[in-house]
């Protein structure tokens, strides 16, 4: 008997069930099963399959047999996602509550489940429509925090605030740890370390910050494992990789006509001391002396460009006219024809560039440094987390599963209030490692056999989240075990495709069937529900990526003219890819919204508020007071700035040198006259000190409300926000924070026509049209890494980087055979990044790629890593087939930018009136606010410039 079958029944589920289940042939009772909350399952979700309807569909049956809604526990990774479920649970029940049953069958669960979660609302006095919050759906950040401060003993947590970039927190424990080199006070093993890390570093502080920054910022992954660091079982686990990869390519070359070549090299190793390597063949037990051999081969037989050599001649060993130099040739130039080739050359690739079987003794010396020193830099990290009470979401995540326990205190930290009897995840393919083991011991304590349930939602093809550590293999090895903890899973699968038209379904079934076809996990293809006329296009472009810019706007006008009411959506790898397409749509006069995607510094009216409050804090900033001159709000020329420059003079200084503001334009002198009456009364007003005040009074003032739209508005407000944040006392407490602060924050999207983002942040969107341009591009490369890191066979496995210059050393043998796995995780993940790309379209997905024109001689240069490189199997033919296009070259202007401003007779009105409290720092002042200040301050009601507004 099964634990499913062990639990008592749910009669009032059961029609519903049944409903769902007769819904559809296909995967119907897939669907029926997935929201009984009997059941401890996985669900295998693809795009377009409906999965937040069975998520939302779970959690309602869930309530139907829980005493508290706390009971239930639904995770997903964003604020948004989570907003978006809360919102379907509480939409269902306020429909359930109207009363007015639908009429259509697939709309009559839902309404059912919700009248049946009322009734229990009613009978329990949860009352879930006026108090929502009694539903815990939550990020896992969110989880963490409440878990962490529900139990702060024993999660260590006190009140420090989470921050989301702890870039310069991190950046003081690594300085302090780093410098500490020059005390003499610290222990040996840690000054020895030092010394061989910046030996390595050749003593550049700067260059290993970053490194170690990188490091930090995923110590979840390696912090554990990296402490009790062992050895010999590294070397255990990396020789059974090597030996399993040399297997494989040696499978792949057996009988093939290169083993004759072999024959040939042992023939002239008689004759050319360079092949003495060659002259006897191993067995074929894979031991080092063979491994050395098979390098050695794989070296010969492989240009430097790790290309499949064509010919051979005297600088390779074999003189012109000799018999085995005519045999060798023959056989390579046999080889071209062959159709194993390129099978041939890759495992040629594999065999050259494998490691020692043993682990390097200069790895192993530098493994025990790296170990010392971020023993070291955690405690430090510590330190200055306690020191400056702020703290990180991953040392939040960490402390939370510390709350938990461990053996048998695991759940001891749940109060009964707390109790999680029901637990759900989204999109569980995106689950960290230390997130997988906080859910883990969420559970420990659970029985097979009792009524608790975990439902795990995700598709492993979706998984794009590498950079945050999303680990696939997780999700893959669960669904295969169907195991998590104590609880057995059963294993469900979604079919019907409710999104896309057929021709996109199909398209994306074919191309995925090859694109997926040597993964351990099985790509099942999908069913579509839809009727609607659609498909995948291919567009090849063959004059550069201004041709693809316009091909893009080509494409939009097409589609609006067929359909003016449809969305359309531009989707890139990176934001740099919107470098040419951008300015053709706003040429073409086509709205854009775009998410996420111009960074808010680089807003041009942001960019000028950023400008004034550089120029205010240090008045010795020259480039920022001539951007300041220079904005749309003061509106000096080019050449007006030019003489006020002139002589190296502190700006502000100049603005007061009568002598020299007489030799600007008429249009100058006023503008500097109204600038400098509006700054002398802000710099005599008691409050002229505080930066947050004095930036936001001079820039409503000189009248920066007047040259921004809503939108923007809204991104100037949130510099001065973040500004206010980062002072203290009316001073900016620390620049670098504040000016950081405003990187990582984006520019309002403004309403459009067509959106345009990134394919991450496309995830879970869908359109009419889309459109993906750039597919042969590819994205920024990684730094290196102070070391590698990767689980073999559950061991972990680290590979440090020694600096050795010599690649063929054992050290940068094993450094770049470690760091060829991780990159292999990454350029499978671009595979995925395709699959979320082409499936976000309803009716037309367009599929655009510049590539050089191409010749029957030449083949099509696709980019390693490009999402262009991961379609091929199904977009070769099509390119190949392209007519060829026009060059198209790119107008280049010498002429110096205009720029809009106001003009030099603009005035702000500030008039008498009532005293107005100041506006806080949450608030820009308003002209009434600001001028009631000033005259608070300075006691008279005289306007501070005697301006008044004119349009």
């Amino acid at each position: 008997m099964t634990a499913f079958q062990s639990l008592p029944a749910i009669p009032h589920l059961e029609p519903i069930f049944a409903a769902i289940a007769a819904a559809n042939p296909h995967d119907g009772q897939a669907r029926a099963d997935s929201i009984d909350p009997r059941r401890s399952l996985a669900l295998l979700a693809p795009a377009g399959s409906g999965k937040t309807t069975q998520l939302l569909f779970r959690m309602l049956a869930c309530l139907t047999v829980v005493e508290r809604p706390e009971e239930i526990l639904a995770i997903t990774f964003t604020t948004k996602a989570a907003g978006e479920i809360l919102e379907r649970v509480t939409s269902a029940l306020s429909l359930a509550a109207a009363g007015v049953e639908p009429v259509q069958a697939h709309e009559k669960p839902l309404y059912q489940l919700g009248r049946l979660v009322l009734e229990r609302d009613r009978l329990l006095g949860w009352n879930l429509i006026l108090n929502p919050s009694r539903l815990r759906i939550m990020t896992f950040d969110a989880f963490c925090a409440y878990l962490a401060g529900k139990t702060p003993i024993m999660s260590g947590l006190g009140g420090g605030k989470t921050v989301e970039d702890p870039a310069l927190i991190y950046r003081s424990a690594i300085l302090d740890t780093l410098g500490s080199v020059n005390s003499d006070d610290i222990p040996e093993e840690l000054r020895e370390a030092l010394e061989a890390v910046l030996t390595f570093a050749r003593n550049r502080f700067e260059l290993l910050v970053p490194m170690f920054s990188a490091l930090l910022s995923k110590r979840d992954q390696w912090a554990g494992e990296i402490m009790t660091l062992d050895i010999p079982g590294m070397e255990l686990a990396i020789a059974e990789m090597v030996a399993k990869h040399a297997a494989e390519a040696i499978t792949v070359l057996g009988g093939s006509p290169l083993t004759q070549a072999m024959d040939i090299l042992q023939h002239a190793s008689g004759v050319y001391d360079g092949f003495a390597w060659a002259a006897q063949r191993p067995a074929l037990a894979i031991n080092q002396t063979s491994l050395d051999y098979l390098r050695g081969f794989a070296g010969f037989a492989l240009t430097s460009e790790n290309t499949l050599r064509k010919s051979v001649n005297v600088k390779n060993g074999f003189p012109a006219g000799e018999p085995l130099t005519k045999d060798m040739n023959a056989l390579l130039k046999g080889l071209k024809d062959d159709p194993k080739v390129e099978l041939y050359s890759e495992a040629l690739v594999t065999l050259k560039t494998l490691p020692d079987l043993q682990y390097p003794q200069g790895s192993a010396a530098m493994c025990q440094h790296f170990t010392v020193i971020l023993r070291y830099l955690l405690a430090n990290l510590t330190l200055t987390f306690d020191g400056t009470a702020t703290i990180d979401f991953q040392e939040v995540a960490q402390r939370a599963i510390q709350s938990l326990g461990f053996g048998d205190e695991v759940g001891d930290a749940l109060l009964d209030e707390d109790r999680i009897n029901h637990l759900m995840v989204d999109e569980f393919q995106d689950t960290s490692p230390s997130q997988f083991e906080l859910l883990q011991r969420l559970v420990a304590h659970w029985e097979d056999d009792d009524s608790r349930s975990v439902f795990f939602c995700g598709d492993g093809f979706q998984s794009i989240y590498l950079f945050r550590a999303a680990t696939v293999e997780l999700f893959i090895n669960m669904v295969m075990s169907k195991v998590f903890g104590p609880k057995s899973l059963e294993i469900h699968r979604l079919t019907i495709n409710f999104r896309s038209a057929p021709g996109v379904v199909e398209w994306n079934n074919r191309a995925y069937g090859k694109v997926f076809a040597k993964s351990d996990f099985p790509f099942v293809p999908s069913i579509p529900f839809r009727t609607v006329d659609g498909g995948v296009h291919i567009r090849p472009i063959t004059t550069g990526p201004i041709g693809e810019a316009q091909e893009v706007v080509n494409i939009i006008k097409e589609a609006l003219a067929k359909n003016p009411e449809q969305t359309i959506a531009i989707l890139v790898r990176g934001r740099s890819h919107l470098k040419h397409i951008l300015p053709a749509l706003k040429e073409a006069g086509i709205p854009t919204a775009g998410q996420n995607i111009d960074p808010i510094a680089e807003s041009a009216p942001v960019s000028e508020v950023i400008a004034l409050i550089r120029a205010l804090w240090h008045a010795a900033d020259r480039t920022s007071w001539l951007a300041m001159l220079r904005s749309a709000f003061v509106g000096l020329s080019w050449d007006d700035c030019r003489i006020i420059a002139q002589g190296g003079k502190v700006i502000r200084g100049a603005l007061n040198d009568d002598q020299l503001i007489a030799t600007l334009s008429p249009d100058g002198q006023v503008r500097v006259e109204r600038l400098n009456k509006v700054m002398e009364r802000i710099e005599r007003s008691a409050r002229g000190t505080e930066l947050v005040w004095a930036a936001k009074a001079a820039w409503v003032a000189l009248g920066g409300p007047a040259t921004v739209d809503s939108v923007e508005m809204a991104d100037v407000e949130t510099v001065f926000r973040v500004l206010a944040q980062h002072t203290s006392n009316g001073a900016l407490q620390d620049p670098q924070a504040f000016f950081r602060a405003l990187d990582n924050l984006y520019a309002s999207p403004k309403a459009g026509v067509v959106q345009v983002m990134t394919i991450h942040n496309a995830k879970g969107l869908e359109y009419d049209s889309v459109i993906l341009p750039g597919l042969n591009r590819t994205g920024a490369p990684d730094d290196t890494p102070l070391f590698y890191w990767r689980n073999l066979a559950g061991t972990f496995a680290l590979a440090p980087n020694v600096g050795d210059q010599d690649e063929s050393s054992p050290e940068s043998r094993l450094f770049k055979f470690i760091g060829r796995q991780v990159k292999k995780d990454i350029l499978d993940e671009v595979s995925r990044l395709a699959y979320v790309g082409t499936t976000r379209a309803k009716c037309d997905c367009y599929l655009l790629a510049a590539v050089d024109k191409f010749d029957e001689d030449k083949p099509i240069r696709v980019a390693s890593g490009s999402l262009l490189s991961c379609l091929w199997p199904e977009l070769e033919e099509d390119f190949y087939e392209a007519e060829p296009g026009v060059p198209i070259t790119a107008d280049v202007s010498v002429e110096v930018p205009s720029k809009a401003r106001l003009s030099a007779s603009f005035t702000v009105e500030l008039p008498r009136g009532i005293f107005i409290p100041a506006a806080s720092n949450d608030q820009i002042p308003t002209e009434n606010e600001l001028a009631d200040e000033l005259r608070e301050e300075e006691g008279n009601c005289q306007d501070p410039a005697g301006y008044t507004r004119v349009s």
